[in-house]
């Protein structure tokens, strides 16, 4: 908190204090201007920047510390070069701290702001509104063709017109009014640079040209805007969202989640046993022990990326989404409650996102100051919600924007923020964050000695700090020293929002565990390995023992990881292409991830040579740890420590202390040491991944029926899901219902089903079926059966999993060639079937359901492969995991509902081995977890 001049304007507020910016002055340099007291302090003004007194600000003074204040300077300090992009993103925080529903920038008409202060306190009952049988019908075309062309409703009108006149179905142009009146949701326009370098909101709403590239706002003939841009509020939607029983039951997860946790931590010495969502994290605890976070508010995590729309011609357009976190991880990440917040179009990168973003942040801020009206359907309550926002996710260069630090390149690079200073070359200028010193190496401001390897913490006072000393820059030369000292460019727009209701700058800002799991760190790794990595003439790759998968080597791997397609079962999505034929063809990241942490342990073995192969595997083991939605804290510890290992033995056995080698070095080494803090900090990391934006990105992307116009239909496709999202949560009888359960299946409860195909007839079981099916009555069920017995069964193919998967059977998939299918057999068991491992591994020979003592059990005739060869799996550090396959000598009896997973067995040849002895190596789909959390179902079909 601070006394400022009547001409400064403010930046941002810290704990208790103001950082400010003068504007050209307008008063002679020795005037005495007139003093005002503003304050934003968090224990009476909420965060919310204010005009008060002196006898009030003399009082909140006790509360608060004081930061660095930048004095009035004279005209000459005002003009330097980096002074107006300041100025500019400090209006555009300064407008966010006096937002208000009844603002200039607010956007919304007067029925909008009046319904939205005060929403409908009755349910939407369909069959009530004049016409309601008709409307009915006409959700249920409008809804089964909402993928298709408008052909498609207005031809299917026409026909049930031409067989019933006097039905009253409103046209398509009329259902999407109609949608806006029942749902309240809509969208903010606003125009923008036909170029995408600039929104005209804000500091820009005034403007008639674009401040960057000089092209008019309006098109001289016509006098329309040459380009706009949507902005979907979030208040109306979430209004929605409680306006039905059912889905208000929905926001209950959060609060009930919360009091679980704080119990365990109070029953468990301020310890957990486990950590997964977002509110298991140390800062939304902490929020809610101060009393930011209450029962009755809701939290949000703001996440945005750019998407190119075509493959071969300029077309980036960049969406951001809200994600609701008050809902349970199962439900919050499917399409119809991920709420797209806004569409940037392109065809080329904004040049100033805040403009683009300022919208939807000014209406979040107006809200989070004003409090939402929300109806309570379930409990038939009127309250005020304040929306606290959790988390800002995006992608490292998105990222950048978003904070508005360096970025990768910078001498404090860390996307967190961490106080570790890179390194750069003699007359080079990217910063490396190399934690060991080069030898010889005399580099002023880069020399400083070794630094740990363990995770520094990210402060936000350290922060505010330096953003204040930034700030105070004189002039251009002195700014770009205290840039370049702090890694800080500007005040980042967030500023703006009130400081109770986020969480502090910058641990607002997420890590990125999918970009860095999959394209980071195959950019990294690969290159080094095939020998192409950027080098110093005078260090050949030649001399780099570690570049082995050159020439017939790594054609050779390329193949073989091609050839393990048909052993990866469907449920396992894409899988990896011949990489060495497809690297440079769009490998996507579910390809990348599969071939790193899935086949790579197996098929780089004795072909990467040690050390490098046991380093590569501490990797693999820790991001399978890391990339799990529930993490134990023992696999956390561990997987920090195998994290740190990495980081510190990267950089002994690749980078060796060379100054040539600084640029081996790169953040995505650094990142792997903040993961395990992380997780402590703001709960799972896949929580809070890129993984529901690139999914967002992609359903919507199929919507686009007007390849020549596809950004404003893209903006129209993310407003209509908005609203039809809205309408289903209010109206959720509308839904069209899946089946999920085909036709002659049975449902064994638990999220079992078994499946067809079916025998039409029993049949008797084989020799060695029946005695492992005695085996099993005598040990579970203590019956004695005589050994002549031989009892007849119908066999069923299929099982699906409470986690998505489809188990089959080699009944029906033998009948198949093994380049015709995708192998989906091989399951993960957990159950008593063997003394001397808990989890085992086995194909499945069919299911079959018998009686009991009275009661239907449903089982399983397993194939059961062999222990892990020991060797291979010390080597790996666990991840290579090879087994013996016995076929039919080693069969086994199982309950069904001890099939917990679906996994790959892959052939291959262990050393010594020749290819007839069955030895198959273990693939595990390592993003089971997202692909749960998205509510993703095998699909399958009767076959």
């Amino acid at each position: 908190m601070s006394i400022l001049s009547a001409d400064a304007t403010l930046a941002c507020s810290t704990n208790n204090s103001i950082i400010s910016m003068p504007k050209e002055p307008k008063t002679p340099k020795n005037s005495r201007s007139p003093k005002k007291y503003i304050c934003s302090c968090v224990r009476f003004c909420k965060g919310i920047l204010r005009e008060i007194s002196k006898s009030t600000y003399l009082r909140h003074a006790k509360f608060g510390e004081q930061l660095p204040i930048l004095s009035s300077q004279s005209s000459e300090a005002n003009n330097i070069a980096y002074g107006a992009s300041l100025r500019l993103t400090n209006e555009f925080i300064q407008m966010l701290q006096q937002a208000s529903l009844d603002g200039k920038h607010s956007g919304l008409d007067p029925d909008a702001l009046h319904r939205l202060r005060n929403p409908p306190t009755n349910p939407f009952i369909l069959e009530n509104q004049p016409d309601g049988s008709d409307l009915r019908l006409a959700f249920d075309l409008f809804l089964a063709s909402l993928k298709s062309s408008v052909d498609v409703y207005n031809n299917t009108r026409a026909s049930v017109l031409r067989r019933h006149p006097g039905d009253n179905l409103p046209s398509y142009d009329q259902m999407k009014k109609i949608l806006t009146q029942i749902t309240g949701v809509g969208s903010i326009v606003h125009p923008m640079c036909k170029n995408s370098c600039v929104a005209f909101t804000g500091p820009y709403t005034d403007l008639d040209y674009c401040p960057k590239c000089e092209a008019p706002k309006r098109c001289p003939i016509s006098g329309n805007y040459h380009q706009e841009f949507h902005t979907m509020p979030i208040g109306p939607i979430l209004q929605a969202l409680w306006r039905d029983p059912q889905s208000a039951h929905r926001f209950e997860y959060r609060r009930t989640k919360t009091r679980e946790i704080i119990e365990e931590l109070r029953s468990n010495s301020g310890s957990l046993l486990n950590y997964e969502d977002f509110f298991h994290g140390s800062d939304y605890l902490e929020r809610v022990r101060n009393g930011d976070i209450t029962d009755d508010d809701m939290v949000l995590m703001f996440s945005i990326d750019g998407a190119q729309l075509y493959a071969h011609k300029a077309s980036d357009c960049w969406i951001y989404i809200w994600v609701i976190m008050d809902f349970n991880p199962e439900e919050r990440y499917k399409k119809e409650f991920v709420i797209p917040g806004g569409f940037i179009p392109g065809p080329k990168k904004p040049k100033n996102l805040d403009s683009f973003i300022f919208p939807g942040l000014y209406h979040l801020a107006a809200l989070q100051k004003e409090g939402l009206t929300i109806w309570n359907a379930a409990i038939n309550r009127l309250f005020k919600s304040r929306l606290f926002l959790g988390l800002n996710t995006a992608d490292g260069p998105a990222m950048a924007y978003l904070s508005s630090l360096v970025g990768h390149h910078g001498k404090f690079g860390c996307r967190l923020y961490c106080a570790t200073p890179g390194r750069h070359k003699p007359n080079g200028s990217h910063y490396y964050p190399a934690l060991l010193k080069p030898l010889n190496y005399t580099m002023a401001g880069c020399d400083h000695p070794d630094l740990s390897h363990f995770s520094t913490t990210t402060s936000h006072s350290h922060y505010y700090t330096n953003l204040s000393y930034l700030l105070a820059a004189p002039n251009d030369a002195q700014y770009k020293k205290r840039r370049l000292e702090t890694g800080i460019v500007k005040p980042t727009i967030f500023l703006g929002l009130p400081r109770c209701s986020t969480l502090e700058i910058p641990r607002c800002f997420g890590s990125d565990i999918m970009h860095l799991a999959t394209f980071n760190l195959s950019d990294l790794l690969i290159p080094l390995w095939r020998g192409v990595f950027d080098h110093d003439p005078l260090d050949p790759p030649s001399n780099w023992p570690w570049a082995v998968l050159r020439g017939e080597v790594w054609e050779s791997h390329g193949r073989d990881v091609a050839a393990a397609t048909p052993y990866l079962p469907g449920s396992f999505d894409r899988p990896p292409r011949n990489i060495a034929e497809k690297i440079n063809s769009g490998y996507k990241a579910w390809e990348w991830l599969l071939y790193l942490y899935g086949l790579a342990p197996a098929l780089l073995f004795n072909i990467l040579p040690e050390p490098y192969y046991s380093h590569f595997c501490k990797l693999v083991l820790a991001m399978r740890i890391i990339q799990q939605y529930c993490i134990s804290s023992s696999d956390l510890i561990l997987a920090d420590t195998l994290l740190r290992s990495f980081a510190y033995e990267f950089e002994t056995l690749y980078y060796q202390r060379r100054e040539d080698r600084l640029h081996f070095c790169r953040q995505s080494i650094h990142a792997l040491l903040h993961l395990a803090p992380e997780i402590t900090r703001i709960g799972s990391l896949i929580c809070s991944s890129q993984w529901t934006m690139e999914r967002t990105i992609g359903n919507l992307g199929e919507e686009i029926r007007q390849p020549s116009n596809p950004y404003a239909n893209l903006s129209q496709r993310g407003l209509l899901r908005c609203q039809v999202n809205a309408l289903l949560a209010m109206v959720p009888d509308l839904k069209q219902s899946k089946c999920d359960v085909q036709r002659g299946a049975f449902n064994l409860g638990k999220g079992y089903v078994l499946l067809r195909a079916r025998d039409r007839y029993s049949r008797c079981m084989k020799e060695n079926e029946a005695t492992a099916f005695k085996r099993y009555l005598q040990i579970r069920h203590s019956l004695t059966v005589e050994d002549d017995w031989f009892p007849k069964v119908t066999r069923w193919a299929r099982l699906r999993l409470p986690n998505g998967q489809v188990a089959r059977s080699r009944w029906k998939e033998a009948l198949k060639p093994i380049n015709k299918i995708r192998t989906s057999r091989n399951v993960k068991l957990v159950a008593d079937i063997s003394e001397s491992q808990a989890v085992s591994l086995g194909e499945v020979l069919y299911y079959f359901q018998c009686r009991i003592k009275g009661s239907l059990l449903t089982l399983a005739v397993i194939s059961l492969y062999s222990s892990p060869l020991p060797d291979l799996l010390n080597r790996s550090h666990g991840t290579f995991v090879s087994c013996k396959y016995f076929g039919d000598r080693n069969l086994s009896v199982v309950d069904a509902t001890c099939i917990k997973a679906v996994v790959a067995m892959v052939p291959h040849s262990p050393p010594g081995m020749g290819k007839d002895d069955g030895y198959h190596f273990l693939v595990e789909r390592p993003g089971l977890d997202i692909m749960m959390l998205g509510g993703i179902h095998e699909v399958f079909s009767s076959q």
